[in-house]
């Protein structure tokens, strides 16, 4: 899927880097740009992650793969779904290998975090650097996944009062109070 859903912009700065690795699968529908090695390269290559010269490996995808499944956990904690420690302990064994150090950008530049080898496991870290960073700014608790649970798109909340709950309000927010109005029509009927 090309753009946002709602026509909503995509999530300030570096954190839009977050949201493009989640929504690298499009759930409803399809594709998943990480179903392939190659696909997955473009991916990294696009987001200048990697130069165009290095090649994933299975186990490189694979991660990519659960990583994503378990940011988008975290992304729905943002959009209030309980707790999910499995989450928590993918990000985290994940993380092991993908060290990052402290450079700076020039002789005269700001230290900055950044990957400690120009190679996959360095591009999830700079995934996972961009995710910390957005906690510590407080733009994190924006990046929702959609409560729509066949869509699960993330999508930067911009509300004033962070109460957005479906990546598009005319699609998934549709459905879903369609869903409740045949709840309640079915209960009513059963009466």
């Amino acid at each position: 899927m090309k753009g946002q859903p709602g026509n909503r912009a995509e999530a300030p700065g570096r954190l839009a880097l977050v949201q493009s690795f989640v929504n690298s699968v499009n759930v409803e529908f399809g594709p998943d740009e990480f179903a392939t090695a190659e696909g997955f390269r473009r991916w990294l290559a696009r987001n200048e992650l990697v130069s165009r010269s290095v090649e994933p490996e299975e186990l490189d995808r694979t991660d990519a793969i659960a990583l994503r499944e378990a940011m988008r956990a975290l992304l729905r904690e943002n959009n209030d779904a309980p707790a999910d420690p499995r989450a928590r302990r993918t990000v985290r064994h994940i993380a092991r290998n993908c060290p990052m150090v402290v450079r700076f950008a020039g002789e005269t530049g700001d230290p900055e975090l950044g990957p400690a080898q120009p190679d996959v496991r360095g591009a999830l870290g700079t995934v996972l650097a961009h995710m910390m960073g957005a906690v510590h700014d407080g733009s994190w608790q924006r990046l929702k996944a959609c409560q729509e649970h066949r869509c699960a798109w993330a999508f930067y909340d911009r509300s004033r009062n962070r109460a957005s709950r479906w990546c598009s309000m005319s699609v998934c927010g549709a459905r879903a109070k369609m869903r409740v109005y045949r709840q309640a029509r079915r209960a009513e009927a059963g009466s």
